[in-house]
C-alpha cells in the first residue's frame, strides 16, 4: 500500500508447524487478530472485513480449504522443512507464499502482504495504465538488445532495433535495419551454432544459442541471442522477435576457469607422478642400505635415486650432524648441478629453506623466484625442497632437492618428510655400524670464544699462552690439567679465585720452566669431553679463548659433545673434523686399562715426576721436591711412584702385576 494508506487488516491463522509468537511478531506493524482453527478463518474474514488472510501452515489440505471459504487474498507461511512446497500453495490458491527462514524473505512478510492487497484492490487499474507507447518506450529502452525480423520480407531483414542493440553492436538503426542480422558473424563464428539457429526459425520455433559476433569496428564479443515467433491474427508468424545479451565477460571468465582447472589436473598429475616415485624411493633407500659400504656412498644413491625419473632435477646432501656453520654439499646428483660448486648455506640464515630445514628440523620448500632460495647464487630451477635427515634426536644433514614444479603441496611433503626419516634411519644404522667394526675415531678441533672460562681469565689476568702438557681425572669427581705457560708467569693469588676452579699449583721443575696443575670441580670443559667418552689430546688459552683437539669414538659422540659446550659456553664452534684410525690396542684402551689398576695417588706420583722432569737424567725435579707438592713424605712419594712404575711396566709387558 501507498504511504497514505492505512494499515492493512489481517486475520492470521496458526498452525503447530510455525512458532506463533514469533509470527505475530513479525506481523507487529499490521493491524492483527487471530482465528483458533482453519475451520474458523472462512466466517472470521468475512465478520470482522479483514483484507487478508495469513495461513502458517505446512499441509495443503488446509491451504485449500482456507482459499475456498474467502473472498480476500491469502497468504501462505510455511515452514522451511515442512513438505508443503510454495508451487503447491500456489496452485491450491495462495497469492504469495513465505517461507519461514532466518532471513529477510520472512522478516519482511508485513510488506508482501500490503502488496497483495494492493494488487488486489488496484491491480487491475495499475494494468489498464499499460498503453501501446509505454511498451514502445520500455522496448526501446531495454538494456539488453531488442530486434524485430519481418518474415513476410525476402531473407526476413530487421524492421526495428532498440538503443541497447546499437550500442552494444557499434551499429546505427540506419545501419541494422533492412538486412539479416547474420552481418554480426565473422570468420570465427561456430557454423554450427548458427545452424541450430536457422533451424528453428524455419521450424517457427523459439531458440536460444551463444554466438561469437563481431561489432561493427570488427571487435569479437560473445552473444545469448533468444528468438521466438509472433504470430498474426491467423496465426501464422508474420515476425521473429531476438534478444541479444552480451556475455562476453561470463564466456571469458568461464574459459579462463576451464583453463585453470586444466592447469591444476596437469599439475595435480604431475604432483601425484612425484609421490608415487617418492613412495618407490623408501623401498630403494632400504636396498641402498644393504649394498652401501659407506656413508659417502650411501648419500649418493638417494641423491641419484630421486633425480633418477627426471621428476626432480637436482638433489644434494649436506652434513649437519656435528652442527657445522654452513652447510655445504657434499653428494650430488641430477642436471645442471654445477651452481652447487662453492655453494655455502649459512645454517644460521631464516630464509633459506635448506636452513629451515636444519634449525626446526621439519620439510620447508620455496620458490626460486621469490628470492628466498640462495641468495647469492643463480638456481637454475623453479622450486626446491629441503629435507631434514633425522633419527631419534639426530640430525644427520639435509636432502634438497630441486624442480621446475610450480608449486609443491602438502601431499609431497608429507612423502618426503617420510623419505627423510627412512634416509636418517639408514644412516644411523650405519654410523652405528661402522663404530662397532671400525677403530676409526673422529679428531674434532673446536673453538670456545668465551672470556669468563677460568682457563681465559688466567690467561688475561697472566698476560700469558697456555699450552696442554697432560690431564688427569680423580676419584673425587675433580679434573686436573697440566699446562705450561709462554712466556713464564707467576700467578697471584688474587688471579686463581675463580669460579670452577679448585686449585692452581706450580709444579717443580729443574729447567725453570713455568709448569701449573689446574684443577677443576665437576662441570668443567674438561668433564664435558669425558662425558661424551671423548679424549682432549691437545689445548691453547690466549686471552680471547680457547682451541681444543678432542678425540671421540663417533658422530654421535661428536654431535653431543658440541651440543654441551654451546650449553656451558658463549661462543662454541667446530672448526674441522678429521676421520683417524687406531690400531685395536689403541691408545686410549691401553691408557685406561692401566688406569683402572692405578690408585689415584699412584697416578698422580707417576704424573708429576713425568711433568716434573724426575726421569731426565741428571734429574730435572728431586723426589722431596715432588713429595712436597703432594703433601706427603718422601719415602710415601717412592712408594707411591715404585708401584705405579711396577704395574706400567707389567701391563706392557702384557703381564699379571700382581
Amino acid at each position: 500500500m501507498d504511504a497514505t494508506s492505512s494499515r492493512a487488516r489481517v486475520l492470521a491463522v496458526v498452525g503447530p508447524a510455525v512458532d506463533r509468537e514469533r509470527l505475530l511478531d513479525v506481523l507487529s506493524p499490521l493491524s492483527v487478530s487471530v482465528a483458533s482453527s482453519v475451520e474458523a478463518a472462512g466466517q472470521r474474514a468475512e465478520d470482522e472485513q479483514v483484507d487478508c488472510v495469513v495461513l502458517a501452515t505446512d499441509r495443503l489440505a488446509d491451504v485449500e480449504a482456507v482459499h475456498g471459504a474467502l473472498s480476500v487474498p491469502l497468504v501462505a507461511v510455511v515452514p522451511s522443512d515442512g513438505d508443503l512446497s510454495a508451487a503447491a500453495a500456489r496452485d491450491a490458491g495462495a497469492a504469495d507464499v513465505v517461507p519461514v527462514v532466518d532471513s529477510n524473505l520472512f522478516e519482511r512478510l508485513p510488506e508482501r502482504i500490503e502488496s497483495v492487497v494492493a494488487w488486489r484492490r488496484r491491480g487491475a487499474a495499475a494494468a489498464s495504465k499499460i498503453t501501446e507507447d509505454l511498451k514502445e518506450q520500455a522496448i526501446d529502452e531495454a538494456p539488453v538488445g531488442i530486434t524485430i525480423a519481418d518474415c513476410s520480407l525476402p531473407d526476413r531483414p530487421l524492421v526495428y532495433v532498440n538503443e541497447a542493440f546499437e550500442t552494444m553492436t557499434g551499429y546505427s538503426a540506419d545501419a541494422a535495419l533492412g538486412r539479416n542480422c547474420r552481418y554480426l558473424q565473422g570468420p570465427n563464428t561456430d557454423p554450427e551454432r548458427v545452424a541450430e539457429l536457422r533451424r528453428a526459425i524455419e521450424a517457427e520455433e523459439a531458440a536460444s544459442v551463444e554466438l561469437l559476433n563481431y561489432r561493427a569496428d570488427g571487435e569479437t564479443f560473445w552473444n545469448r541471442v533468444d528468438v521466438a515467433p509472433l504470430s498474426g491474427p491467423d496465426g501464422e508468424v508474420t515476425h521473429y522477435v531476438g534478444f541479444q545479451t552480451d556475455i562476453t565477460e561470463r564466456v571469458r571468465a568461464e574459459a579462463a576457469a576451464e583453463r585453470y582447472a586444466a592447469r591444476v589436473d596437469e599439475e595435480r598429475a604431475r604432483l601425484q607422478t612425484l609421490v608415487e616415485h617418492i613412495e618407490g624411493l623408501l623401498e630403494d633407500v632400504t636396498s641402498a642400505l644393504v649394498r652401501a659400504e659407506s656413508r659417502q656412498e650411501l648419500e649418493a644413491a638417494v641423491c641419484d635415486r630421486v633425480t633418477a625419473a627426471g621428476s626432480f632435477d637436482c638433489a644434494w646432501v649436506g652434513h649437519c650432524d656435528l652442527s657445522p656453520a654452513v652447510i655445504v654439499p657434499n653428494e650430488r646428483a641430477g642436471t645442471d648441478t654445477g651452481f652447487l660448486d662453492g655453494l655455502e648455506i649459512d645454517r644460521s640464515d631464516p630464509d633459506d629453506p635448506t636452513a629451515r630445514a636444519a634449525e626446526t628440523r621439519t620439510v620447508q620448500s620455496a620458490d626460486v623466484g621469490d628470492g628466498s632460495v640462495s641468495a647469492e647464487t643463480l638456481v637454475p630451477f623453479g622450486s626446491v625442497i629441503a629435507v631434514p635427515l633425522v633419527h631419534s634426536g639426530t640430525l644427520y644433514g639435509v636432502l634438497t632437492v630441486y624442480t621446475d614444479v610450480a608449486e609443491l603441496d602438502d601431499q609431497v611433503r608429507v612423502v618426503f618428510g617420510t623419505l627423510g626419516r627412512a634416509v636418517g634411519a639408514a644412516i644411523d644404522a650405519f654410523e652405528s655400524r661402522r663404530s662397532l667394526l671400525s677403530d676409526e675415531r673422529l679428531e674434532l678441533e673446536l673453538e670456545v670464544r668465551d672470556e669468563t672460562l677460568p682457563l681465559v681469565r688466567l690467561a688475561i689476568a697472566g698476560d700469558c699462552e697456555l699450552s696442554y702438557r697432560g690431564s688427569a681425572q680423580h676419584d673425587d669427581g675433580t679434573v686436573s690439567l697440566f699446562v705450561s705457560t709462554r712466556p713464564a708467569t707467576e700467578f697471584e693469588e688474587a688471579d686463581t679465585d675463580l669460579d670452577g676452579l679448585r686449585s692452581v699449583d706450580v709444579l717443580p721443575r729443574g729447567d725453570d720452566a713455568e709448569l701449573y696443575e689446574l684443577t677443576f670441580a665437576d662441570g668443567s670443559l674438561f668433564h664435558l669431553v669425558a662425558d661424551a667418552g671423548g679424549r682432549l689430546v691437545d689445548l691453547e688459552v690466549d686471552r680471547l679463548g680457547c682451541r681444543l683437539t678432542v678425540v671421540v669414538p663417533d658422530r654421535v659422540a661428536g654431535r653431543a659433545l658440541l651440543d654441551d659446550l654451546q650449553a656451558a659456553a658463549a661462543n662454541a664452534e667446530l672448526r674441522s673434523v678429521t676421520n683417524r684410525s687406531e690400531p685395536p690396542e689403541a691408545r686410549r684402551e691401553f691408557v685406561a686399562s692401566v688406569n683402572d689398576d692405578f690408585t689415584d695417588r699412584q697416578h698422580s706420583a707417576l704424573q708429576l715426576a713425568y711433568l716434573g722432569g724426575y726421569f731426565e737424567w741428571p734429574h730435572a725435579v728431586t723426589g722431596e721436591e715432588l713429595a712436597e707438592t703432594m703433601g706427603v713424605s718422601r719415602a710415601t712419594f717412592h712408594q707411591h711412584l715404585h708401584a705405579a712404575e711396577r704395574k706400567l711396566i707389567s701391563r706392557f709387558f702384557d703381564r699379571d702385576p700382581y
